[in-house]
């Protein structure tokens, strides 16, 4: 049997990259527990030690099993990504267009939202857009 898996991305400021890829990927941010403030009091109220307590939001595809969490480290990001994701934002009977259309709207959204476009390419009727979210993480716009 297949098994579920979430994908984890250390940060410096969890709830800031939370709400950028919600807007990216149209999922929701988990919303923390009715009568707390915020995930750090949810985990102190809980007894959690001190030592294993963590600044961290997820998300997750209101349709699907799908989640992304955001883990809160003190670091920076400093060289690229070895993995990143690629988000689609065309349907695959739109023409080139169309998808130039598409991609660059959403773009623009992310821009918007604190993202930057890195650079443009075109490969075997595709067009995409490599970007980095608001922490410098790279990914793609097909």
């Amino acid at each position: 049997m297949p098994r579920q898996f979430q994908v984890v991305i250390d940060c410096h400021d969890p709830d800031r990259m939370a709400a950028f890829w919600s807007a990216a990927l149209d999922y929701r941010v988990d919303p923390v527990p009715a009568g707390y403030n915020d995930w750090m009091d949810y985990q102190v109220s809980r007894g959690f030690p001190e030592n294993e307590r963590v600044q961290f939001a997820a998300l997750q595809n209101p349709c699907g099993p799908e989640r992304l969490c955001f883990l809160g480290v003190p670091e920076f990001k400093t060289v690229k990504n070895r993995l990143h994701l690629d988000i689609q934002a065309t349907s695959p009977d739109d023409s080139l267009a169309r998808k130039i259309e598409r991609v660059d709207a959403l773009v623009a959204e992310l821009h918007g939202l604190g993202g930057t476009a890195l650079r443009t390419g075109r490969e075997r009727d595709q067009y995409f857009v490599t970007m980095a979210d608001v922490e410098g993480n790279e990914f793609c716009v097909h």
